[in-house]
């Protein structure tokens, strides 16, 4: 049976389960038994996952870490070498999964299994955990994933089931799923843990031989039987719960609560229903237009309620393609752990906003950049335990991860408490390159410097490592950001640390703008956040200051930014833009709308100007350059 075509749901669903063993994992303090028996469900799952795709290497990793977590589920205690062992093991998990989706097998994967393998052994069996050693190992956990219960026995070796009454669970699979019976699998586990005695009709030997895909567990009545048949619903790939209980009519799903607690939607279809909806906006404010007068103002009401309920759609539809950081913070963790085992060196990641949500494309975008971040930090940031002693240091170096939003842009900032960075070295490095004579190099400040680490190739270190070393880092960060519309900040002071702020307009949400332009058909957009106010030229004068010009509010002078597309006259209007370095005024030639569109990045060769946002598709069906006014502003104040 070719299993290729299964692989994206495996990946899918793996990864969720990797990412619930990680945030679950106690890393100290007591192990609550339901926690680890949810952390336990999950490894159980997984590993029937993988041997079912024939991954026999992440099924036997899974197979060991379900053994460990099955002693502290039975009350053993957790000791700090084995929650170590176990998150270890996660990594790996997570590490095959990579593997898996760049080659469609985890073989490569085979010594760091090893490794992981043999620490959770040696945890297990430490003298103070009082523990035999993980159970079987290689083939033998895959064959026992896929090992089935005999007729007429109780869900995976229960007990006989008690006499009396039984209440009845009837599930279906969906007819698309490939593997009902390792589902049946999962949820009998499942079903097992909340109730021992619950049998399953027709066994799973039986589904197995038959293919069925409809089965009823047999369990004793109680109060919590509806949220066991809610979480049975809500497993992946089950169609749909029934529960009749013993001495009430049957509950159906739908007749009371919800049962169907999600779904699957691709974001191919994600893509298209935004495209739909965008389409119907356009469409609405084109038949406006065409609209007279008269029509107009008799259906003003109806259109203004039509486009409410397109902007709530356009909303919804966008919310649905949001992710939270957690999973790319879980990520960087990993690669955190991995390069401290590696380096000798101990570091803690500390992430903060990790709960913001974004566009996963934009997620996906963002990997390589944070992840080189992480790395250079590690290799050339950090500095060893015993010269972090000698300089008063704490032995384990801080790595932070800080994102927030702020106006219209996404910052996400990532610092590090080491050594810092020796623009010295880098003034040296830019004249022995020969970038520039040594007296224009003296001229250079610390900001010219700091960013001629992201020119293509250059580094100041002398040695290669396969860690960093290439001069490849933060070119490649610089070249990411820049990509997504933004710019990339950096500030480091010697023997304090340094940080980098990567500041990415947003592109995931309805912004709201003002429109605006000169005398040709451009049309010209500023985030309606950074705008305070609206001078007609008409009524407030220009007046000049030496060589410069302000705009007279009043009392009060602002200075005019002398960034424009073309000339403005007494009909034009001055943008009060805000900053907090002082506000200033932009001058247009005319003000257009305010309107609620996407800013999506530019490609190549706009993407390269930092004060291009991006553009946004207008319901007049025109495209508008959204300028960022802070950057205006910062520009003109260097």
């Amino acid at each position: 049976m070719d299993l290729s075509k299964y692989l994206e749901l495996y990946l899918s669903e793996g990864r969720e389960h990797v990412s619930l063993l990680r945030r679950g994992l106690p890393l100290e303090g007591p192990v609550s038994v339901d926690a680890v028996t949810d952390l336990f469900r999950h490894a159980h799952s997984l590993k029937g996952m993988a041997a079912s795709m024939g991954f026999e290497l992440t099924s036997r990793l899974s197979h060991d870490l379900e053994a460990l977590l099955d002693h502290w589920r039975k009350g053993a205690e957790a000791t700090p070498q084995q929650r170590a062992a176990a998150l270890d093991a996660v990594d790996v998990l997570d590490a095959c999964m990579d593997a898996v989706e760049r080659q469609s097998s985890d073989g490569a994967m085979a010594p760091r299994v090893e490794a992981s393998v043999a620490g959770l052994g040696a945890a297990s069996a430490s003298p103070e955990a009082g523990l035999p050693p993980a159970g079987p190992t290689g083939t033998e956990a895959s064959k026992a994933a896929a090992t089935v219960e005999g007729p007429g026995r109780p869900v995976t070796g229960s007990p006989p089931p008690a006499p009396g009454p039984r209440a009845r669970i009837k599930v279906s699979i969906d007819p698309s799923c490939p593997l009902p019976a390792a589902r049946f699998m999962v949820m009998a586990e499942r079903v097992k843990a909340e109730e021992p005695s619950a049998v399953l009709e027709p066994d799973l030997q039986h589904i197995v031989k038959a293919g069925l895909r409809s089965a009823v567990f047999l369990v004793p009545p109680g109060p919590l039987l509806k949220d066991l048949a809610l979480s049975l619903r809500s497993l992946p790939d089950v169609a749909d719960v029934d529960l009749e209980q013993a001495s009430a009519p049957p509950l159906r799903s739908g007749t009371e609560g919800t049962l169907v607690q999600s779904m699957r939607v691709s974001p191919e279809d994600l893509d298209a229903l935004r495209e739909q909806a965008s389409d119907l906006l356009y469409h609405l404010n084109q038949f406006e237009a065409a609209l007279g007068p008269e029509e107009k103002r008799r259906h003003h009401f109806w259109l203004e309620s039509e486009r409410v309920h397109l902007n709530r759609l356009f909303d919804r539809v966008l919310s649905m393609r949001l992710v939270s950081f957690e999973v790319l913070a879980e990520r960087l963790g990993r690669t955190a752990r991995e390069l401290s085992s590696r380096l000798g060196k101990a570091a803690s990641l500390t992430v903060s906003g990790a709960e913001e949500r974004v566009d996963r494309g934009l997620l996906e975008r963002l990997l390589d950049p944070l992840n080189h971040l992480v790395r250079n930090a590690m290799d050339h940031g950090l500095e060893a335990p015993e010269e972090r002693r000698r300089e008063g240091k704490a032995e384990g170096g801080r790595l932070t991860l800080d994102i927030r939003r702020e106006s219209e842009a996404l910052l996400i900032s990532f610092a590090d408490d080491g050594r810092g960075i020796d623009v010295e070295a880098i003034r040296q490095a830019a004249v022995d390159r020969g970038l520039f004579a040594p007296h224009e190099a003296a001229l250079l400040d610390h900001t010219k410097l700091l960013d001629l680490l992201t020119a293509p190739a250059f580094s100041t270190r002398k040695e290669v490592t396969d860690v960093s070393g290439r001069g490849v880092g933060l070119d490649v960060v610089r070249s990411a950001v820049e990509s997504l519309g933004g710019h990339l900040e950096m500030a480091s002071e010697k023997g304090r640390g340094s940080r980098f702020t990567l500041v990415i307009p947003s592109a995931t949400t309805l912004t709201r703008v003002l429109v605006f332009g000169w005398d040709d058909e451009v049309r010209y957009g500023i985030p309606a956040s950074q705008i305070q106010h609206i001078y007609p030229l008409s009524s407030a004068p220009l007046v000049w200051s030496g060589t410069r010009r302000f705009l007279q509010a009043g009392e009060e002078l602002l200075p005019v930014l002398e960034w424009r597309a073309g000339p403005v006259g007494r009909d034009g209007a001055g943008l009060r833009l805000v900053h907090p370095q002082g506000d200033r005024v932009l001058l247009v030639s005319r003000v257009y709308q305010g309107e609620r569109v996407v800013i999506m990045p530019w490609g190549a060769p706009l993407e390269m100007v930092s004060e291009w946002m991006g553009g946004a598709l207008l319901a007049t069906g025109e495209i508008a350059y959204v300028l960022d006014g802070r950057v205006l502003i910062r520009r003109e104040g260097d």
